[in-house]
């Protein structure tokens, strides 16, 4: 089963320059994890917004996985790569909360999202989730 972890780590021990597929920090502060489906379609779906800027850039990626006897989706899929989220990521979050996703799990989003509000709040941390 799949399982996706919200975490935070201080500013100074956050990735500079690669936003995504770092490697995690080795201490965190976990804000929460989920094995809700409709969570983890949420992330997949981020990450595919974040990796790939164009179709065509989606488009080659299942293509050349496809290409390397990859099922072709596991080229272009989330599969627990870290990944730092913004403060729109959180709003969106926030947003598809309220308007009713992630039903099954809404106590543990309620917390999670309290948490990441108060995280960026300070303006010391950042979000990431693996």
């Amino acid at each position: 089963m799949a399982l996706a972890k919200f975490a935070t780590v201080p500013i100074k021990y956050a990735p500079k320059r690669k936003f995504l597929e770092f490697a995690k920090p080795t201490w965190h502060n976990k804000l929460g994890e989920f094995s809700d489906p409709d969570v983890l379609s949420w992330i997949g779906n981020l990450y595919q917004d974040k990796a790939f800027p164009t179709r065509e850039a989606f488009n080659k990626a299942y293509d050349d996985a496809a290409a390397v006897g990859m099922r072709p989706a596991e080229g272009v899929a989330w599969g627990n790569k870290t990944m730092v989220l913004t403060k729109e990521d959180v709003a969106n979050f926030e947003e598809e909360f309220k308007g009713g996703a992630f039903e099954g799990s809404q106590t543990t989003a309620q917390k999670t999202l309290t948490k990441m509000k108060a995280a960026l709040e300070t303006g010391e941390k950042v979000i990431f989730v693996y």
